[in-house]
């Protein structure tokens, strides 16, 4: 029976132990929690700092996605013009192509004496337009400068 008693005594002595550190690791538990309870403060603190400069960067952002998206779309018509211009090269390469292969027809001398003749009456009609527009011009300028109020 002395054998229960110490047993019993052994037994009463772990649970003292364990029970003694049981409330050892919940005062340090304790003490955790009071500092993340203390940090969590703190950054509920900055976060009510930083959560309206945080939209107003997103409300910036948004402006300028919308405005980066309408500048795109405004150089939609600058890309289909480039295509359009790309097939009209294409297309006058085409026919570049087929006049070049029928160019032997226009061997002769006779034709070409006609298309040189051709190409010097056009710079003659050039330069005769080129004139009437200059002094085109200078009469709006002289009518132009006639309807002037005068000056003091």
């Amino acid at each position: 029976m002395d054998f229960v008693y110490v047993g019993i005594l052994f037994f009463a002595l772990a649970f003292a132990l364990v029970t003694i550190y049981m409330c050892y690791v919940l005062i340090r538990v304790s003490k955790s929690m009071k500092s993340v309870g203390n940090s969590l403060g703190e950054v509920e603190q900055k976060l009510h700092y930083l959560t309206p400069e945080l939209q107003d960067t997103l409300q910036e952002t948004e402006k300028l996605v919308d405005d980066f998206n309408d500048k795109l779309t405004a150089t939609d018509g600058l890309f289909d013009a480039m295509d359009n211009t790309g097939h009209a090269i294409n297309a006058g390469s085409r026919l570049m192509d087929k006049q070049t292969k029928k160019l032997p027809e226009y061997d002769s001398p006779q034709t070409i004496e006609r298309l040189t003749e051709g190409a010097k009456w056009g710079e003659v009609a050039f330069k005769i337009f080129r004139r009437w527009k200059k002094k085109s011009v200078k009469n709006e300028l002289v009518v132009q400068e006639e309807n002037l109020p005068a000056k003091k």
